[in-house]
Order: structure tokens, then sequence, then C-alpha cells
């Protein structure tokens, strides 16, 4: 590039593009895109490289004698038959050369004077039969600084051509110069007619000011300089390299295409945002949703508790009125004695029955108090799941389709999210918690207090038993000591207030244990139940945690990004006319 060309400024603005763009670079490889990779690595290798000019058109348009009529010199085969196969990059050297690059470039090295300030890019056509093609022209399009686009002068309404247009002008936003090549196998009028033709179809394709050259290679070949054409468009591309425009076209060129690319990947950096921030709020209503119903659940549990208690209250002051009734001086006489020849009416009958008796009260008054606690308890868990499901089910829907942004975390989400929704399906029908999530609450009850009235009356029963019988020894003592029947009354006597005594005391003491012994069975059940919540949506915290980790840099790299264009962009060294474009 000619020095004069290159000011300080423009250096200054080229060097804050370049960090832009290795910023853009860093991302696309974070994101894992090898389109974008490529696109950047190519756009920062361009804005260091000579002006370029990608000749585009439909087969037979005439490209390949248009780029050998403008650089005075057979570069581009042509032919008959479509000549060029692959895309065919001119460059400046001081000896000829031919590389073969890759299978569908080639580099074609020539000492031309003009290739000192410009690269030339010829193309397959964009109507070959070969697609492979016309995907690398597209592809090497956001690369070029000038589009020269060569359509055939008799019929420049080959709808592929325009259409092809739409991909160069509106999607690239590159400057583009309508080549009317062949113009010499028309008359003058017709000729005006095809050109006015090509304005109002760039005007369709939203070029306000198009730029139209008619030429004929041929006419130039024969040496009719004045009637070919070519000389108007090299005055036009010596205007830009001698005047400096051409380097600003390149930087503004390359900048259109930086924040082209910015604004593409703006919806799909705002829907991972809104995702990562929904799954965030998700993971975080999931714990606290958790919490708050441990803390319902043990509401319950100390409430179930204390109604048991209560109740235990109430059945244990008639247990103890029938204890005090049934257990009378004549009837331990009566029993001690006729125990002897009939074992049914014996006091250890009767010790058996008291014992049936209250067992069945404590079990059915204590049992009506836990059905209803147990539902509670059961109905708190549901609710509980049907509001984590909810959770999943809205974060499950929020999912993000981009052909631009692939993350490997991502691509495991829904995954994680279907798995545990399936466990936590799996956990209201597991066989270890079936019962305690039953619909029959009662089994649940059964399982839990019964076990604790089980548990408790059969300590106060033992109680209960070794008291009487501790009686009735004493009482067959007296009698075998020779004591009369009034005197074995009076030690009876003594003796039953101290075994009533001994009774109520024992169940006082035992209503504190049985308290205690339902709620340690009932939150040891709890402890279970919350435990296996947490395993479960332990998978999905661990992804949320995850996807930040990954999602995050995009985001914080992304934002840089826009902030740095924003400054970059809305600077005066292009021009206005630079910035009225980035803004098209």
């Amino acid at each position: 590039m000619a020095s004069q060309i290159i000011d300080k400024k423009l250096h200054a603005y080229r060097d804050d593009l370049d960090r832009l763009l290795e910023r853009v670079q860093a991302l696309a490889t974070t994101i894992n895109n090898p389109n974008l990779q490529r696109t950047t690595h190519n756009l920062r290798r361009n804005i260091n490289e000579p002006f370029l000019f990608v000749v585009v058109g439909e087969v037979k348009a005439g490209k390949s004698s248009f780029v050998n009529a403008l650089l005075d010199a057979e570069v581009c085969a042509t032919d008959i038959e479509p000549c060029t196969d692959s895309i065919q990059q001119i460059v400046y050297a001081e000896q000829e050369f031919v590389e073969q690059v890759e299978p569908s470039l080639r580099k074609i090295g020539r000492p031309i004077p003009i290739l000192q300030d410009i690269s030339i890019v010829d193309t397959p056509g964009t109507n070959t039969v070969v697609a492979e093609h016309q995907i690398i022209t597209e592809r090497y399009i956001p690369n070029s600084d000038l589009t020269f686009f060569v359509l055939f002068a008799k019929n420049p309404y080959q709808k592929s051509a325009w259409d092809f247009l739409d991909f160069v002008s509106a999607e690239w936003r590159k400057k583009v110069v309508f080549i009317l090549q062949q113009a010499d196998l028309l008359r003058p009028a017709d000729l005006q007619t095809n050109i006015e033709r090509v304005k109002e179809y760039a005007y369709q394709k939203q070029i306000k000011a198009p730029i139209i050259f008619p030429t004929s290679a041929a006419l130039e070949q024969e040496g009719d300089a004045a009637n070919s054409g070519f000389e108007p468009v090299r005055q036009y591309i010596q205007a830009m390299v001698s005047s400096g425009e051409s380097y600003r076209i390149k930087l503004r060129s390359v900048s259109q295409t930086t924040q082209q690319i910015i604004d593409l990947l703006n919806g799909d950096v705002e829907a991972l945002n809104r995702q990562l921030v929904a799954d965030r709020a998700t993971s975080q209503s999931i714990r606290s949703k958790i919490d708050a119903g441990r803390g319902r659940s043990r509401y319950e549990i100390n409430t179930l508790a204390d109604r048991l208690a209560a109740r235990y209250e109430i059945i244990s002051a008639r247990i103890k009125r029938d204890f005090r009734e049934s257990l009378s001086v004549m009837m331990v006489m009566r029993r001690s004695f006729v125990g002897i020849f009939n074992q049914n009416e014996s006091m250890q009958a009767w010790i058996d029955e008291f014992q049936e008796r209250c067992a069945r009260d404590l079990r059915e008054s204590l049992e009506e108090a836990s059905n209803e606690g147990a539902q509670h308890f059961v109905d708190g868990i549901r609710q509980l799941f049907d509001g984590l499901n909810q959770d999943l089910e809205s974060v499950k829907t929020q999912r993000i389709e981009s052909s631009h942004i692939s993350l490997k975390v991502l691509e495991r989400r829904q995954e994680v999210i279907e798995s545990v929704m399936a466990k936590v399906k799996n956990l209201m029908a597991d066989q270890g918690l079936g019962d305690v999530l039953s619909t029959q609450a009662g089994d649940m009850a059964n399982e839990i207090v019964g076990g604790a009235i089980m548990a408790v009356a059969g300590t106060i029963l033992h109680i209960i038993e070794f008291a009487v019988a501790e009686a009735i020894l004493s009482a067959i003592g007296i009698a075998f000591a020779g004591v009369g029947v009034v005197v074995l009354a009076i030690g009876i006597l003594w003796q039953r207030n101290r075994i009533v005594a001994k009774f109520e005391q024992a169940l006082d003491s035992e209503k504190d244990r049985f308290q205690q012994e339902v709620s340690s069975r009932l939150n040891e059940k709890l402890g279970l139940i919350y435990e296996e919540v947490e395993r479960i949506f332990t998978q999905f915290y661990d992804y949320v945690e995850r996807e930040e980790e990954a999602v995050q840099p995009v985001i914080d790299q992304y934002t840089a990004i826009q902030q740095e264009a924003t400054v970059l962009f809305s600077s005066k060294v292009l021009g206005e006319a630079g910035a009225e474009k980035r803004l098209g």
C-alpha cells in the first residue's frame, strides 16, 4: 500500500480494529465456531494486505476476460466452456508464479504495477453446476473490500446473479460496482436501456447510488481503449488508491463486516444470557422451595407430635381412672384365690386383658389424630414435588437453537433436566419411599406413629404388669403368713395405693418419651425424603454451576466487544459516510 495513503490516524484505527477482531476471534474459539474463527482470521489478515477486489458473476458473463483486460495480461484462462473452476487470487510478485493453495483456491503472482496496491480475486460463476464453488465464493466475499459484479450486457437480468447479490450487498454490506461486460455487442440505445434497468434492479436491492461501467474486453484487447470502457474503471481504482480513499474503504469494509458479525451474534448471546438467568433463578427457586418444604414438614411433624401428646394426655387419664376402679381390694383377693382353680379368672388374666384394652384404646385414639396429621405431611411433600416439577418444566421450554454458538455444556442441558424430572417421578413411585408417599396416608401413620405407640405402650404395660404382680405376691405372702382376711385387705389397700401412684407416675413420665419417639421417627422419614430430593437436584445444581462457568465468560467477552466496537465505530476517522454505513 502506498505510504501516502495510510496516515497516523488510520494506522491507529487499524490497530484498534485489529485488537477488536482479536477479541472476536477469541470469542469464536470460545463458542466453537470454526467459520467465525476463519472469517475473523481472514479479516485481520485483510486489513494488512493490499486492497482486495472480488470479481463475481454468472458463468460466461466475461469475468476472466474482464480481469485480463483490466490487468492487460493473460492471467485468467478464458474459453468457450466455463474456465474458472476455482477461486483465483491474483497478487503482485516480482517473479511470476502459480500456487495451488487449496483444492479450490489458486494464487497467481504477476509483476503488474497496479497489483502493488490491489489484489484481485476471480471466482467461479454464481450459477455454476458445482455447488461447492458457490459455497467457497460466499466464504470469500466477506473478506473483500470492493466487489465487481460482472453481468452479461445483453442480458443482465439472470435471477441467480441478482439473488447472489443479496448475499454480497445486504448480508455483508459491501460496496458493489457493476460491470456490463461485452457491451460492444449492443447498440448504444439498447445498452443505455440495460444500464437503466440495472439501476432499477440495484435500487430494489437497496443500493442507492449504483456505479455502473459498460466494458468490452474484446475492444480493449484490440487496442481500442477509447471505446472499451476500461479506462474509466482504472481511473476509478486509481482515484481511490491515490486519494487514500481505498484504505478507508478497506477499513470501513472490515468495520462493517465486524459490526455485522457482532449483530449476528447479538440475538444468540442475549438468548444465552436469558437462559442462564432463568437456570440460575430456577436453581435458587428449587433450593428455596426445598428449604421451605423442609420447614413446613418439620412444622407438620411438630404439630402432629403435639396433637398426639394431647391425645395421649386424654387417653392416659381414662386409663388411670379405669386402673384405679379395676384394682380394688376385693378384685385382687378374689382373682388371687379363684385363679388357683381357674386360670381365666386369675390375676394374670386380668393383667393380660387390661394390657390389651390399653393398647387398643391407645391405638384407636392416637391413630385417628395421626392419620389426619400424616395426610397433611404427605400433601406438603406432594405440593413440593409439584412445584419443583413446574420449575423444571419452565426452564425445559426455554432452550436456544443457535448455529453460531456451540458450548459443550449446553448439549447436556435437556438431558439433565429430563433426567432430574424422571428421578422425581420415580421417587414418588419408588418402593423404598412408596409407603411414605402413598396416597393412603393411614399406612404411613401406622408405620410411623403405630410403631411409636407399640414401643411406648409396651413399656407402660410392662410397668403395669410388674406393679400388679408385685401387689399379688405381697398379698399371697401375707395370706400365707396366716394374716386374716381383714389384715390382708388392709395390706392390699396399702399396696394398691402405692401401685396406682406408681402406675400413674409411669404414664405421666412416658408422655414426653412418647412425643419424642413420634417426632424422632417422623424426622427420620423426613430426613430420608429430603436427603433423596437433595441428591436428585444436585445434578441440576452442578449443571447450572458448569453452565455459568461456560456461559458467563462468553457474555462478558461479547459485552466487552460490543462496548469496544461502539467506541471504535463511532469515531470520525473513516468519515461520516462510514458511520452512516455502519448504522445502515
